[in-house]
């Protein structure tokens, strides 16, 4: 694995928003279909998930949990020199949709702009591109944006649109001359690119307009359940670790079932596993942020966390992330119906 090592880089906030519109499994139950969505609710332990409006995108839920950073945090705009949007589902075909935000953000002309066609490792690669770039660079800040409107594409049916919810984040890195420290290790298996797709109506596919989903749900599974605590406990054995010097355990909140395999064969105890999904069903790229703003986002103790962070998936793709955030760092949740009208309705 491809381990990097940030030395003077901090999480200087975490914020999440979602849409105002929230949906029960209870409601959705009928004469016809009440046992199946029973089933369905125990085995997932879902209770419902947010809904964007037919305007919402996912850029304006990043963009709405980066404006809840900066002003709480009272950040000044011109500093932010890195931003990078991570999405599945951009406003555009083109430009990047990093632009758009850049502007509506308003940020200066002397800042890094671009978008990653990534899902559940979202997150936690995006951590990685922007410590990167903050290292290297002679910026102080930089926007980690990771967002995803999976359950109101339309591109999921059945059970499936409420395995889903629509939710964006905002993590701000901040370059420090103090001792803090963010470590990331990170993977791809190409071999799997298969096993999560939309294959049709690209540029591979150009004339099949059909976008449906693939997925191959037994190799998912077995994937997430392998090859993330593998990679969790073989950091583990090269720095010494192990579960106990960490406060708590967030993950890409796939399914129940994947999240407990991953903390049990890591030693992670049920206390410390943070879990979003009951409530917010399963967010992409932006899940691990969610768990975080859900347990941590309303309290009033001031504590600084050490968090072990792992998001996998789509690609295949992985990577987990080690690093300290205050508790006063990780905003309350913000909902909002807003969007952003470029003209062209």
């Amino acid at each position: 694995m491809i381990t990097t090592n940030y030395d003077g880089i901090s999480v200087k906030g975490i914020s999440v928003a979602v849409p105002e519109k929230w949906v029960s499994i209870e409601s959705l139950k009928n004469d016809e279909n009440s046992e199946n969505l029973a089933r369905f609710q125990k085995n997932t332990g879902i209770t419902g998930h947010f809904l964007a409006n037919d305007n919402q995108t996912a850029s304006d839920f990043c963009f709405a949990a980066a404006e809840s950073i900066i002003s709480n945090k009272n950040i000044d705009r011109n500093e932010i020199g890195v931003l990078v949007f991570l999405t599945q589902y951009p406003d555009y075909k083109t430009p990047s949709t990093a632009c758009a935000l850049h502007m509506r953000l308003g940020l200066s002309k002397s800042c890094i702009a671009f978008d990653v066609n990534l899902g559940c490792s979202g997150f936690t690669y995006g951590m990685n591109i922007v410590a990167s770039l903050l290292t290297m660079s002679n910026c102080k800040y930089g926007l980690v944006l990771v967002g995803d409107t999976a359950a109101s594409s339309g591109k999921a049916t059945g059970n499936n649109k409420l395995l889903f919810g629509d939710a964006g984040s905002a993590t701000l890195l901040e370059k420090t001359t103090t001792d803090e420290k963010i470590t990331i290790c990170s993977m791809t298996d190409g071999s799997g690119f298969k096993n999560l797709w939309q294959p049709f109506g690209f540029a591979r596919h150009r004339n099949r307009p059909n976008d449906e989903s693939r997925h191959d749900e037994l190799n998912v599974f077995n994937f997430a359940i392998n090859e993330a605590p593998k990679m969790i406990n073989e950091y583990f054995e090269q720095t010494g670790l192990t579960a106990a010097d960490y406060d708590s355990l967030a993950l890409h909140q796939a399914n129940l079932m994947i999240m407990k395999n991953v903390a049990k064969r890591t030693k992670f105890s049920k206390d410390q596993l943070l879990i979003s999904l009951d409530k917010f069903s399963n967010t992409s790229g932006a899940s691990i942020p969610t768990a975080l703003v859900k347990y941590y986002g309303d309290t009033t103790e001031d504590k600084t966390l050490r968090l072990m962070t792992c998001g996998f998936g789509v690609g295949l793709s992985w990577a987990m992330a080690d690093f300290k955030v205050n508790t006063a760092d990780i905003l309350p949740l913000v909902q909002t119906d807003e969007y952003y009208d470029d003209g062209e309705y």
